[in-house]
Order: C-alpha cells, then structure tokens, then sequence
C-alpha cells in the first residue's frame, strides 16, 4: 500500500470522509498573472495568513506567483504536500505525526510558536455539568482525526487518568463538529482558534481545559513543504522566501492586531468581533525548529503510539528539514 493510500487510511474517518479533491479548492493567485514568474502553491486553511500578508503589504512584487488552495485542517494539507499538490503550508502539531506514520513525503520547515502556548481547547455547552477532563468519561466528543485538537484531546484525557477508549469520539471536520455541537449532538468539542472564540462569543460554549495551557495543549505549529519541491533549487527558494514573509507578517501583526483582525474576518467570512478578539491574542514567533520543539513533538508522537493512534513508532528528526529559516 502506497504512503497516500495509508494516510488517507489514518486521517479519514467514514463519518466525516474528505477526499483530496474535495478538500483542497483553488484560491486564485496573489495579483495578475505573470507568464514569466514561477508559482508557488501555498495551502491554507481559515488561519488568517492571507490576511495578515495582504494587511501587511508582504504579498506585492513577488519574485514569484502564489496559487492559494484553502483546506478544511492541517491532515489534508499534509496529504496534498505529500501527493506535490502544494509546495507550502501551516499545520498543527499532530498532522506531521500522523504524515510521518504514514511515510508521507513531506518535511517541517519551520515552527509557529504562539505566545500564549495554547491552541486548542475542549468545549463544553453552557450549563454543561461536565467541567474538567476528568467528566469526559463516556462522553461524546467531537474531533478532527490527526489535528492539534485530537492531540490535545488526549493528552488532557491522559491528565485525568483517561484514553480514548474511556470516550466516544466522533471524528468529524471542523464545520461538521460546529454543527454537532450546536444541535447537542455531542457532548464536547475539541477544536482550535478561531472556532473556540467563535463558539464561546456566539453560543456560550465553556472551555474546560482554559487553565491548562502548554500541559496539555501541544500548541506549536509548523511550516511544511513538499520533499518534492524541496528539492528544485528555484521552488526551494520561493519556499524559503515565502517563509520569510510569514515570519515579517507575524512581527507586524503583534503590533497591528485590529488590522489583521479586520482582514481575517473578510478573508474567512467569521465576525470581525470574533478574529480581532483571536488575533490579539495570537501573537506568534516563526523560527527554525530547534531541539526543544523536536523533542515535545516526539513526546506528542509516543502519546499517539501507545494510545493506539498510529501505527507505528515516529522519530520526528526524520520529517525535519533544517537551515531553510534561522
């Protein structure tokens, strides 16, 4: 079996199948086209990234075309890089993992690192008696399979002295939980920013993991590229200069929040309300991924192992490409 064909195996669940093709939808270019600039294939979810580029003037005379395509989370971007559908893109921390596992042809690039080391959380309804990890026992909770939020998901179970086996958890993309959770059809939902501050604002949902932070929330994220594109000198180059570019962006939105905030909402169709309250608090550093990152990304990859998740052993060094960004 082919590595597309077992990460397909290990990212989709029957209840909530996204084939690639349907989860990677083209987004035009950065300007006018140019016959004679390369293009880069950036992928994207509703992360803010186009948004804080534009609203920083990083994304004018380019060296190079970008052909955006937007993603549901970080699992198919991961299997759109490794099939060299896309040269670049920002994950999670788990879908390297489960990429990794799969023998995906892929590499980290760089680490996102937010400031307030929390990505995710697990939410709860209002009036919900469920109030720590711990009441999760039994519980319906929705999650997307490989993503941040099935990491934090269980390592906060793990916190308890729970697995995934003590819950019943229903693997569904982000718009699919959205909607679960609002109908009462689980119990909880495990998901990232800035669906939280979404669901907290709009329907009162009650983060029961917002005092655990880094413990429990495996909150670095990552920039990766295709091995395949990696290795042509000039996309490599386009890829390294692209990277730049997020890191220039991240350090004038942690001066410009109500700037990026007021993109992001036209970018992702989400309240203004909702992604300025996000992009306040989601000041982040890019960086080369250093041994410190590596080594939580491998406690990250045994806690998926032993509970079952993956297939096999992950030694996350391997899908590491260093010296692209210092």
């Amino acid at each position: 079996m082919s590595p597309h064909s077992i990460l397909t195996r290990l990212l989709v669940a029957p209840a909530a199948l996204v084939l690639l093709g349907g989860a990677l939808a083209a987004c035009g270019s950065s300007g006018s086209a140019d016959a004679d600039k390369p293009v880069l294939r950036v992928g994207v979810q509703k992360d803010g990234i186009r948004s804080v580029l534009t609203q920083a003037g990083l994304l004018e005379d380019l060296p190079y075309e970008i052909e955006w395509s937007e993603f549901t989370a970080g699992p198919p971007i991961i299997e759109a890089a490794a099939a060299d559908q896309i040269d670049v893109a920002w994950v999670g921390s788990a879908p390297p993992i489960f990429g990794a596992a799969a023998g995906a042809d892929f590499k980290v690039v760089a680490t996102v690192e937010e400031q307030d080391e929390k990505t995710d959380s697990i939410l709860v309804p209002k009036g919900s008696d469920i109030t720590s990890s711990a009441d999760l026992k039994g519980k319906r909770i929705a999650v997307g399979k490989g993503t941040s939020a099935h990491g934090h998901l269980l390592l906060a179970l793990k916190s308890a002295g729970l697995t995934l086996d003590d819950v019943d958890p229903q693997y569904l993309q982000p718009a699919e939980g959205l909607a679960a959770f609002q109908a009462g059809e689980v119990d909880a939902w495990s998901i990232w920013d800035p669906f939280v501050t979404q669901a907290v604002n709009e329907d009162g949902a009650v983060d029961i993991t917002a005092d655990e932070g880094g413990t429990t929330d495996p909150y670095l994220a990552f920039e990766i590229a295709s091995a395949a594109s990696l290795e042509e000198t000039d996309t490599r180059g386009s890829i390294e200069h692209f990277v730049g570019l997020v890191r220039d962006g991240f350090e004038w939105a942690q001066q410009n929040p109500d700037k990026w905030g007021e993109g992001w909402a036209s970018e992702s169709g989400l309240p203004v309300s909702t992604t300025s309250e996000v992009a306040a608090k989601k000041a982040s550093v890019v960086g080369p991924v250093t041994e410190e990152h590596i080594a939580s990304e491998q406690q990250l990859a045994d806690a998926f192992f032993e509970a079952g998740e993956i297939p096999e052993k992950v030694d996350f060094t391997s899908v590491v490409e260093p010296g692209l960004i210092e």
